[in-house]
């Protein structure tokens, strides 16, 4: 009896030790993706933050190992790939790739959201929106759709063959009916997005709706410019998927304008990134 007694005792000791880890690793993660989120973007801080960004990846992946489940850790990891092929990588493959991850920690969070299917790029249609019908998480529509759009853009013809566009486009939508001001209007800035970077020209011919449309992507970032200025990305995306295709350079200028007067405010990262591409845009 008191050899089991020992036993137990070491046992909880040991899985007390196994939480305490598990929760010192998500921390350590938490402040150092939150580090970088709230770091101005300049090219000399570039490799820093880059480093820092990595630094997260690795310890939310330890994490992960003790806990295969835990939604948090696989919502930040979808975010943090997204971050990093967003904002710091260059090279194409790598970007993908880094995509490509984020897509996959996206689909585990999003499978632990809802139980009626264990959803993958390759379920069929009907399935998947009714599973993503069930998701009460918009983190895990939202950085799925985020992640999955991204990679899209470099397997065009694997997209198309998959069916991805109604997918994403059920992602998203469910993210704005759960909270459309995620992240900054996150979700309607994604749906401008959406519509505005559907294929136009000769392979829109293959894909019946899914085409672009850029009046529904102005309908979308119209809202998202309203409801949330101070996040900068949102007039970048007006212009980027609205005015500049229209030829609206006057409307044009104006953004880009508000955006280099525009101060960093909460959004560092992003805000910084942002007014670096203004001025590169106005630049020509």
């Amino acid at each position: 009896m008191k050899t089991i007694l020992a036993l137990a005792t070491v046992a909880m000791v040991s899985l007390a030790g196994l939480a305490q880890s598990l929760e010192e690793l998500v921390s350590q993660a938490d402040a150092a993706f939150q580090e970088v989120w709230t770091s101005e973007y300049t090219l000399e801080a570039h490799d820093t933050l880059k480093a820092k960004l990595e630094e997260a990846i690795s310890l939310y992946e330890q994490a992960l190992a003790i806990k295969p489940e835990d939604s948090h850790v696989l919502l930040m990891l979808a975010r943090s790939y997204y971050t990093l092929a967003d904002v710091f990588l260059t090279e194409e493959n790598e970007k993908k790739q880094a995509y490509l991850k984020g897509r996959d920690y996206g689909f585990a969070a999003l499978n632990l959201c809802q139980d009626v299917a264990e959803l993958r790029p390759e379920t069929k249609e009907a399935l998947f929106l009714e599973a993503v019908a069930a998701c009460d998480s918009v983190a895990a529509c939202y950085w799925l759709y985020a992640n999955w759009a991204r990679y899209d853009e470099f397997d065009k013809f694997g997209a198309l063959k998959r069916g991805d566009a109604p997918k994403l486009h059920a992602l998203i939508e469910r993210a704005l009916e759960l909270d459309d001001m995620y992240l900054c209007a996150g979700p309607y800035r994604s749906m401008g997005g959406f519509w505005g970077g559907l294929p136009s020209g000769i392979l829109a011919l293959f894909m019946g709706r899914w085409k672009q449309d850029l009046e529904k992507a102005e309908e979308y970032l119209s809202q998202a410019v309203e409801l949330c200025p101070e996040y900068l990305e949102n007039l970048r995306f007006m212009v980027e998927y609205c005015l500049d295709p229209e030829g609206e350079e006057e409307e044009a200028q104006e953004l880009v304008d508000r955006i280099l007067t525009a101060p960093i405010g909460d959004y560092p990262l992003y805000n910084s990134r942002t007014k670096l591409w203004a001025r590169k845009w106005g630049a020509g």
